[in-house]
């Protein structure tokens, strides 16, 4: 018997080597397609990192470009250190005179200095609502014709709504017939109004002041909104309480290596009166 098993397993010699090698041949090409993978992983990761630090670099060219834009400096061209191991480079580029209408950059007409648009946001214990007071101002020397007013509207604050029916609540608005009253949705969500009165109302020499108050609701920040009227008189046009010159900001962020850009932020942006308004702020790369 014990002759028998000696020569069995002596038969069983070497036929171990096939499986070993197989499985070296097997585990040979999944380390390579795990180490592939790994590989990709790891450098992907890399690439979204090193473009984030990019945006941040370029958002600091943005930034620095407005800070002297605000103060009356010719902004620089590329930012004097690098960023997040980043060269920055910023161009700066004047789009001339816009206002704000209906949510819509326009030029505004050659004499849209004869008007003025303010508003304001009180709150109204009365009526458990805010109430948003848009008033256009005569600004003409002596003489000048009355000026109709074809058109008056607001941008809404984000997440504040327009009080159906409320324009009505007040007898020596431009307009308080909501018939008369379109109202739509900007790109953000926010209602922008627009009344268009007939027939037309004016303000004169003797009748100064003209104004559209009307409720609104809603609860948080009260910013980013605006008003506007439209004359009939195309020499003065749209007329928006926010017009100021417009710029087109562009910031690159350049890895100093090899030239790679990491990150490009374009952005436009108005000046009135040292006051900057963003009107838009694009990852482009």
């Amino acid at each position: 018997m014990a002759r028998l098993l000696k020569q069995f397993l002596s038969s069983q010699k070497g036929q171990a080597l096939p499986i070993v090698l197989g499985l070296l041949a097997i585990g040979g090409l999944t380390i390579t397609v795990s180490l592939n993978y790994a590989t990709t992983n790891l450098n992907s990761g890399r690439i979204v990192e090193e473009n984030m630090k990019g945006v941040y670099a370029a958002g600091a060219g943005v930034e620095h470009a407005l800070w002297s834009l605000k103060n009356g400096i010719s902004p620089a061209t590329q930012l004097s250190q690098n960023i997040n191991q980043a060269a920055v480079n910023m161009q700066t580029e004047e789009m001339g005179t816009c206002t704000l209408y209906l949510g819509e950059l326009i030029e505004p007409g050659q004499h849209s200095d004869y008007l003025s648009v303010d508003r304001e946001i009180v709150w109204d214990e009365v009526e458990g609502a805010y109430k948003y007071i848009i008033t256009v101002t005569w600004q003409p020397e002596s003489g000048y014709p009355a000026i109709h007013l074809e058109q008056v509207g607001a941008r809404l604050p984000d997440g504040y709504s327009y009080q159906s029916g409320s324009a009505e609540d007040f007898a020596e608005n431009i307009c308080d017939d909501d018939n008369k009253l379109t109202l739509d949705l900007d790109e953000h969500g926010a209602y922008l109004l627009n009344w268009k009165p007939k027939p037309m109302p004016s303000v004169t020499e003797n009748e100064t002041v003209k104004t559209q108050t009307f409720y609104i609701t809603g609860e948080g920040s009260q910013e980013g909104h605006y008003a506007w009227v439209v004359a009939a008189r195309s020499d003065i046009g749209a007329v928006g309480e926010i017009t100021g010159t417009l710029y087109k900001i562009t910031a690159t962020a350049i890895r100093p290596g090899d030239g790679r850009t990491t990150a490009e932020i374009v952005a436009d942006v108005m000046i009135e009166g040292g006051t900057i308004h963003i009107v838009s702020w694009q990852i482009t790369k």
